[in-house]
């Protein structure tokens, strides 16, 4: 077999092999991570909902959609307030202000069926101490007119895993702009500026002071600005940037708490160039509204609907997953090696790629099968790589299929 070695990985040929894939069309259960293949970026510009909004939200930095409005705020520096839009005049129609509450850096908006949760958790530099979440009863907020309110609870905490504070700016991996309810915490989705992943902490939403601990770790290949479960509960989705342009990820079909541990699909906004998007919302459980603040594009609101961002993609990955490719052997967990037999191609000349979770290839190769061959084997030696998820693409003439592993030590 003909192999190229990246990153000192060694590769053994032996028997040759492919996994039926019954499940297909769709993304199944073995295309976990949609991320960064090469012409096979999910690119999709979003609809514009509503543009532009009013100027005193010009800076708006977080969404919920609640009782059929929209709800915003401002980030660092703007007044302790948040403003219910109308979303049909784009007007806004209620402005509820938090009497002796500050806004230092107010980042993300959440709630659930009795609170609305403010998360001033922005820390660029690193240095912050003084991390909170504001918490509101909805009881409090009139059906109509503005209202100051003053029965507001405080939520404190520190990350447990940070040790030094001194001043980096966006040099750091403890800033914050994300915070969504779900279950009986408050998740927190941190913004790394030094290593562009996001890890997850757990806040209990009762009053008090806290140190949290992170849960998960996501390589999210960007900056994340926000996030929004859906009200059923079974999609997240986070919003972010890299190198000026707007991305958005999309889970759903995960287990319980672990939420990258079912489907995922990375969606490009590559017209989104200069446009800084921060805030998030489920208004149904297919619809989000993405909102920016004032930059290379008014303040506005964006929609996208995930039921067509997961079409996309089914249609955009059709030719990956093709049952002309049988697999054997492919284990969802290894650690010090990886096995599989390809059994069936539908052309005599094959290749293979494995990759990690960024896309980023670290070894290919590939062989002609003789025809006396009823099998070849791929062995991959997987024992110094980090613990995670890699995938195994392998294809024969235009048939591909793509398998994912979790190499745990």
């Amino acid at each position: 077999m003909r192999f190229t070695f990246l990153l000192g990985i060694l590769i053994v040929s032996g028997g040759m092999l492919f996994s039926q894939t019954n499940d297909i069309p769709g993304i199944s259960d073995d295309s976990a991570i949609i991320a960064n293949w090469p012409n096979q970026k999910i690119k999709v510009q979003p609809k514009k909902f509503l543009s532009p909004l009013p100027e005193k939200v010009k800076e708006n930095s977080g969404l919920i959609f609640w009782k059929g409005k929209v709800w915003t705020h401002n980030d660092s520096g703007g007044n302790p307030e948040i403003y219910g839009i109308d979303t049909s005049t784009g007007q806004i129609f209620q402005t509820i202000r938090l009497l002796n509450a500050k806004n230092e850096d107010w980042e993300d908006i959440t709630q659930d069926e009795m609170y609305i949760y403010i998360g001033d958790v922005g820390n660029n530099r690193g240095t912050r101490s003084d991390l909170k979440i504001y918490k509101i009863p909805k009881s409090e907020i009139p059906v109509h007119g503005d209202a100051e309110i003053v029965d507001w609870e405080q939520i404190d905490f520190k990350y447990s895993d940070q040790q030094v504070f001194d001043k980096r700016m966006n040099k750091h991996d403890f800033d914050c702009e994300s915070i969504s309810c779900f279950g009986d915490s408050i998740y927190l989705f941190t913004k790394n500026w030094a290593n562009q992943k996001t890890r997850v902490y757990a806040l209990p939403k009762n009053p008090g002071s806290y140190m949290v601990l992170p849960v998960q770790t996501f390589d999210a290949g960007g900056l994340i600005t926000a996030s929004a479960f859906s009200p059923s509960g079974d999609q997240l989705a986070l919003l972010g940037y890299i190198d000026f342009e707007s991305f958005m990820w999309l889970f759903w079909d995960f287990d319980g708490f672990d939420f990258f541990s079912g489907k995922s699909l990375r969606v490009n906004f590559p017209e989104l160039i200069f446009v800084q998007t921060e805030g998030l919302c489920f208004t149904d459980n297919r619809q989000l509204l993405i909102s920016c603040e004032e930059s290379a594009e008014f303040p506005t609101l964006f929609e996208v609907n995930s039921d067509e961002l997961k079409l996309i993609a089914r249609q955009r990955l059709g030719d990956y997953f093709s049952n002309e490719i049988v697999l054997s052997g492919m284990p969802p967990e290894v650690s010090n090696r990886l096995k599989v037999d390809i059994l069936q191609i539908p052309e005599p000349e094959f290749s293979f790629e494995f990759r990690n979770t960024r896309w980023t290839k670290l070894l290919e190769g590939g062989d002609v099968k003789k025809e006396d061959q009823q099998k070849l084997r791929i062995t991959i030696k997987t024992k110094d790589l980090e613990n995670g998820w890699y995938f195994l693409k392998v294809s024969s003439g235009e048939h591909s299929i793509i398998k994912k592993v979790r190499v745990k030590h």
